[in-house]
């Protein structure tokens, strides 16, 4: 057996890939979002026995001076092949890792795997949400709604809120902008740059495999916005942004529900909100209203330098205050 790496994955990986996974998270062209959108170095790594690929690895390795962290793709990413070699697998990754003095490594599962936990590697718990499409009738979509949400829709119509799909990389900058003013209200950290959402932009939506939709007024105004990524069978709600102005007229509702009526017209079996913080009870609320049902979501840490492992969460536990964001500044820089 041999351990192999792709830092440009092609045509070998997506079809050793696909055969396991039809997330898009996976494939390669994830690869080249996460490399034009964070800078980040793609490290995709996989096991061959006899000459096929058994088992693999796709990941993005981010340094910040001198702090390294390796995610496992984002916002899934685990091992993928066959199972029997998890085990040989991951004791020359941990060898590999160290080799290249990467300081922690994070492993998320997705919630359309089964669950794979690695040996001394910390769980971290998140609750990820997902929407059956196949419960719903075509032809009386909204009947399949609870009633709030009925009304939250009826109340953007009434607003004169339309949908329309990003068109140019202009609106790629606005959805940022949305994005942004959301995270700065929930004292959030702003986590992905405007390249990221250009990467988006040219590499998938201009493709058909992504669409940033915004919730448009009467005089043209973004009240609200959404980053959704398609895979095969599954739709993935991956970034949100709203205007504080328009909060009342509802435009996230409208906006999920063009989402929910898209999918089910397309033959989607499911809709992915994606992840959450468990202490997050009013997104969790705003995610199942939907009918949708929660289920718990690891992502695997080991730190391989837990000195700056420390420094660097230190860093993020207070982004909010000055010092913090001063450190994770220069780290960045």
């Amino acid at each position: 057996m041999k351990l192999g790496l792709f830092e440009s994955p092609g045509k070998e990986w997506d079809e050793f890939a696909s055969r396991h996974t039809d997330l898009i998270f996976y494939q390669s062209m994830w690869s080249r979002v996460l490399k034009e959108g964070l800078g980040g170095q793609p490290l995709y790594f996989y096991l061959k026995d006899g000459g096929e690929i058994v088992a693999g690895l796709p990941g993005v390795l981010l340094s910040f001076k001198i702090f390294k962290i390796l995610y496992a793709s984002i916002p899934y990413g685990h091992l993928i092949g066959e199972k029997s070699y998890y085990s040989v697998f991951l004791q020359l990754l941990e060898k590999e890792f160290r080799r290249k003095g990467i300081d922690q490594v994070r492993l998320t599962e997705s919630p359309f795997s089964d669950s794979y936990p690695p040996e001394s590697f910390k769980p971290i718990p998140a609750r990820c949400t997902l929407l059956d499409l196949k419960k719903f009738d075509t032809k009386r979509m909204r009947e399949g709604y609870r009633s709030e949400v009925r009304t939250a829709i009826r109340k953007a119509q009434k607003h004169g809120l339309l949908i329309k799909r990003a068109a140019s990389r202009n609106e790629a900058e606005t959805f940022s902008q949305l994005y942004s003013s959301s995270m700065e209200r929930n004292r959030a950290i702003t986590r992905y740059p405007l390249r990221w959402f250009y990467a988006l932009f040219e590499i998938l939506v201009r493709q058909g495999k992504a669409d940033i939709l915004f919730a448009l007024t009467d005089v043209n105004e973004y009240a609200a916005g959404v980053v959704v990524i398609y895979s095969k069978n599954s739709d993935h709600y991956l970034h949100n942004g709203s205007a504080e102005t328009y909060w009342e007229a509802r435009p996230n509702d409208l906006i999920v529900d063009h989402i929910i009526q898209q999918g089910v017209e397309g033959g989607k079996t499911t809709l992915d909100f994606m992840g959450s913080d468990p202490g997050d009870l009013s997104l969790l609320r705003f995610k199942e209203k939907w009918g949708s049902q929660s289920k718990d979501l690891n992502t695997y840490v080991k730190d391989y330098h837990p000195f700056r492992c420390k420094i660097w969460e230190w860093g993020k536990r207070s982004a909010s205050s000055r010092p913090g964001s001063a450190l994770l500044r220069t780290f960045r820089d």
